[in-house]
């Protein structure tokens, strides 16, 4: 099994995903005058965390093992938050606005930045477990009925 296609798909569908919210987030400001705010920010790391449970498991016809789900799921998250923060920086840098960056950063504090960066850490990492392990699971029930159909 390699790891590092899971790794590569994942960030390839994270930058997808970061590009779909965003788009989606500003038609809804556009014409529906409705914020989605942070909370979109979730799904840039379920939607790849699900799509690379289904990929493992056509790939290995099995659900992953606990140990390498974990394991797998805290490498999405650095993956995720490495493309996340080159994202924004260059969606900040392009738009202007780092001065309100600067200030945001420094009105926490670094005891708050670690805070802050714990918990999301925890949830983003929880979240990808779970919906890594979904993702392998639906796909091993679709294939099973996919082969049931097969049968005369």
């Amino acid at each position: 099994m390699d790891t590092g296609y899971f790794l590569k798909r994942y960030a390839v569908v994270s930058v997808v995903t970061m590009i779909a919210v965003l788009v989606i987030s500003y038609l809804l400001e556009v014409f529906a005058g409705f914020d989605i705010g942070s909370s979109g920010s979730i799904a840039t790391a379920l939607v790849p965390a699900m799509d690379a449970g289904q990929t493992y498991a056509r790939r290995v016809k099995k659900q992953p093992e606990s140990g390498f789900a974990w394991k797998l799921s805290a490498v999405f998250v650095v993956i995720n938050a490495a493309l996340g923060l080159a994202f924004s920086l260059v969606f900040v840098m392009a738009f202007g606005g780092l001065a309100d960056v600067s200030e945001l950063l420094s009105g926490v504090g670094p005891v708050g930045w670690v805070i802050i960066i714990a918990i999301a850490f925890a949830i983003y990492w929880l979240a990808s477990r779970f919906f890594f392990g979904f993702g392998a699971k639906n796909e091993l029930k679709m294939q099973e009925k996919l082969a049931a159909k097969k049968q005369p």
